[in-house]
Formats: C-alpha cells, structure tokens, sequence
C-alpha cells in the first residue's frame, strides 16, 4: 500500500512505495500498464509494462510477457521477461521462459527454467 506523508497539512504519496494493486483471490487477462512501483499478487495473463519496479507476488500466477524497470519475482511466471535493470527471482519464486536483463539474482530456492540473455547494461 502506498504511504502517505504530510507537508503542511496535505497528504501526499510517498514516491517509490509499491501499491498493489492485482490481490490475492482475483484474476484478471489484459494489458497493464505502470508507471509507478506496483505489485501484482493475483492471476494474471496477458501484457505488463512497467516503467518502474514491478513485483510478481508470492500469491501471483502469472502468463504474461513483461517489459519493466526492475521485476522482483516471488510467485510463478511463465512467459517472456524485458528488464532495463535486475530481475531477481526470490526464494520460492518460479520462472519459465525466455528473459533479457542487464543483471540476473536467482536466489537460493528460487527456480529458473528457461533462456536467459545478460547485458550488463542499465
């Protein structure tokens, strides 16, 4: 959820909290588009474009093809994976398919079945 802070008495959001914004128990297919932090924890198909990090939550099952910022995996994706920056995959995160980062973290317990290509570049 987005936190909120106060200068001279107006409420205003926090820059780079990540807002969930697919819950657990929902399903949805389509395209997403995003240009602030946002968490999907839900079933999702379809197309994500985030210009910001975007997480993959624990709840999450997603087929999709992604473009984003940054992805931080901790439920199930299977598609095709676009990173400017990190995809990193957490433990008990699970990837299949095709991905394209600069930098690549599979941590302990996390699994990666597919082809990866490594740029280095940011």
């Amino acid at each position: 959820m987005a936190e909120k802070s106060v200068t001279e008495g107006t409420p205003t959001l926090v820059q780079g909290t990540v807002r969930t914004v697919l819950f657990p128990d929902s399903a949805i297919s389509g395209r997403l588009s995003y240009d602030l932090p946002v968490k999907i924890d839900s079933k999702f198909t379809g197309e994500v474009k985030a210009s910001d990090l975007l997480v993959v939550g624990a709840n999450a099952h997603v087929e999709a093809r992604v473009a984003a910022r940054n992805l931080q995996l901790e439920g199930k994706l299977i598609g095709s994976v676009q990173v400017v920056g990190c995809f990193e995959i957490m433990p008990g995160g699970h990837f299949k398919g095709d991905a394209q980062a600069a930098e690549l973290r599979v941590h302990p317990g996390a699994t990666f079945d597919g082809q990866g290509k490594i740029t280095g570049e940011a």
